[in-house]
């Protein structure tokens, strides 16, 4: 997911064509690292974002609107002194390098027309944003870099400004036979794609793999052990990637699994199998989708985290406190063995004295007679000792009827907890996140007082949509309050409900709208049931399915929670490629 050489190559050119004449009317630095610019050009207004974040820095032409500070910081300042109304006349890249120039002209302090440049660095950890006049001196900086930080090169107000080193790469788009023949001599104990990386400005790991399959290459294998044909294939691999992004650029997204892997300005050959990609009109498009889906990820995992820890912590109680219960249950079981002890000793209690620590007694009801060694308190009568063994018997059957009832009502929280970790692990969006946290806080479970906010009531998001083969609309609860929805407010008698057997997990609903449901449709409709379930990595999964006039939910039951009839059962095996295939429908109302 680098922001590499050829991102860069390729949004300049489209900057040129957007850009180029346009007038500078604003500046603004919403975030430390962030700057802002509005340019006019005819009666179009583009939002330059410039950002030198050290996890994601970036440049694009953006479509939102971020608030701005009250008091603007002294780099914004700087930069609404020297560009602000000032005129872009070009936007180039350093070489092939991650070094974004854009030239501004504007008047200086004594009305003449200069030529100052905004140099943005994309380069991770060391990104900076960097204003330099006409003769390539530091006007000011976003991040200041002094000698304490950088022998090499200091970024401060007055220094020379000096290019990131190149450390003797070469730009991609100035070489030939002979100096990519040199390269590969000097780099014999290097692999293909670390060669790639480290002898040409710009190169990324995605392209460096790319120039490999389209050479034929493990990426993997050193320069020494390629055969002269092999080198050959290297070169020409190498010549085939830069001349495609040469030609034009293919913004697009990469998926696997609907999960985001990586974006890219041209289209990788070796990420086809497996996977599958959203195209864009614009590099900018594509760049903006990406890092918002990015970001909206991030902040999806880190609100849920504290989430999924209390969920986690509370199951891990539960599921201990049901394994201790079953284990005093199992002891209870024994207790009969108490009443036959203390029926024995009765029974021979004149022929036992106090002070025996055992009496070996004749078990008459044994078919065969057989006799037992009892154990006995010495402290005790034969009476006494008969009453402790009745005692113990009555107390173990009354914890025995208690118990069942422990048992059932931890069988259900630890139930209902993996529901709501189940809807955690199918959820995308923050507001179907706020749904299950809502959920919660509402709960047996949560000790704490709410908010004016917890207390709102929750704007229901909406399920997932498929289509069947067949031309079926099939819905699918990612929690608990979108289950609650398909089972008690969409369905119509007519309809089929499917739910993984004895476990957590989504329901579905399969509509009929007046036709007859096919067992294929069915099938499908049960792959998703599975899938979205706590069962989703295993091998024939029990589903149950039937007509939805057979559901009901019990009064004052948890969200989600139904009980049903005649219900049929069918083994599915779940599978991404299977779901995968099926068709979604994206719901816009």
């Amino acid at each position: 997911m680098a922001y590499d050489g050829v991102t860069l190559y390729h949004l300049i050119k489209e900057f040129k064509v957007l850009l180029t004449g346009g007038r500078i009317r604003k500046i603004y630095q919403p975030e430390t690292d962030e700057i802002r610019i509005l340019v006019n050009i005819g009666k179009e207004n583009y939002h330059v974002l410039l950002s030198a974040n050290a996890s994601n820095p970036m440049a694009y032409i953006t479509k939102t609107k971020k608030e701005n500070p009250s008091a603007p910081p002294s780099f914004c300042m700087v930069l609404r002194k020297y560009i602000l109304n000032g005129t872009i006349v070009d936007i180039t890249q350093h070489e092939t390098d991650r070094v974004l120039e854009i030239s501004i002209s504007s008047k200086n302090e004594f009305n003449d027309t200069v030529i100052r440049k905004l140099l943005v660095e994309i380069m991770g950890r060391n990104s900076n944003i960097i204003l330099v006049d006409e003769s390539q001196k530091i006007l000011d900086s976003m991040k200041k870099v002094g000698s304490t930080s950088s022998r090499y090169r200091q970024i401060l107000p007055g220094r020379d400004y000096i290019y990131p080193p190149e450390n003797n790469r070469l730009n991609f788009l100035k070489f030939d036979t002979d100096s990519f023949n040199n390269i590969l001599l000097l780099n014999q104990d290097v692999t293909v794609e670390k060669t790639c990386i480290q002898a040409f400005l710009g190169i990324s790991p995605a392209i460096a793999r790319e120039i490999a399959f389209r050479s034929g290459i493990n990426p993997n294998s050193s320069i020494s052990e390629l055969s002269k044909k092999q080198e050959q294939y290297f070169y020409k691999g190498f010549c085939q990637v830069i001349d495609s992004f040469k030609e034009s650029a293919y913004p697009n997204i990469i998926y696997q699994n609907r999960r985001m892997v990586d974006f890219s300005t041209i289209d990788l050959h070796h990420l086809r199998e497996d996977y599958h990609r959203e195209t864009y009109s614009s590099v900018s498009e594509m760049l903006e989708d990406y890092y918002y889906k990015r970001d909206k990820a991030i902040r999806f995992k880190t609100r849920s985290a504290n989430l999924r820890h209390q969920l986690d912590t509370l199951l891990k109680k539960n599921v201990k406190k049901l394994k201790n219960l079953h284990l005093d249950e199992e002891s209870s079981h024994k207790s009969e063995k108490y009443k036959l002890y203390g029926d024995l000793i009765t029974a021979n209690i004149y022929a036992l004295e106090k002070g025996q620590e055992t009496a070996t007694l004749i078990n008459y009801y044994d078919s065969d007679c057989q006799s037992i060694e009892v154990p006995l308190k010495v402290n005790r009568t034969p009476a006494q000792n008969a009453q402790s063994y009745y005692k113990k018997y009555n107390k173990s059957k009354i914890a025995l009827q208690h118990l069942s009832g422990y048992i059932k009502e931890t069988e259900d929280k630890i139930y209902y907890l993996e529901s709501l970790i189940n809807g955690l692990d199918q959820s995308t969006e923050l507001d179907e996140l706020d749904e299950i946290r809502h959920e919660f806080l509402h709960s047996e479970f949560n000790k704490k007082t709410l908010s004016k906010e917890d207390k709102k009531k929750q704007t229901p998001s909406k399920p997932l949509h498929y289509l069947s083969s067949e031309g079926f609309h099939i819905f699918v609860g990612k929690n608990n309050y979108q289950n609650d929805y398909i089972s008690t407010k969409m369905g119509k008698d007519e309809d089929c409900w499917l739910h993984v057997k004895d476990a957590p997990g989504s329901h579905v609903l399969i509509m009929a709208n007046g036709r007859f449901i096919p067992e294929k449709t069915v099938l499908e409709a049960g792959v998703l049931a599975a899938f979205y379930s706590k069962s989703k990595n295993s091998s024939n999964v029990p589903v149950d399915y039937l007509e939805f006039k057979y559901l009901k939910k019990p009064s004052k039951a948890k969200p989600g929670m139904v009980i049903f009839t005649n219900q049929n059962t069918m083994y599915v095996t779940p599978s991404q490629d299977a779901v995968d295939a099926m068709e979604i429908v994206i719901d816009n109302n």
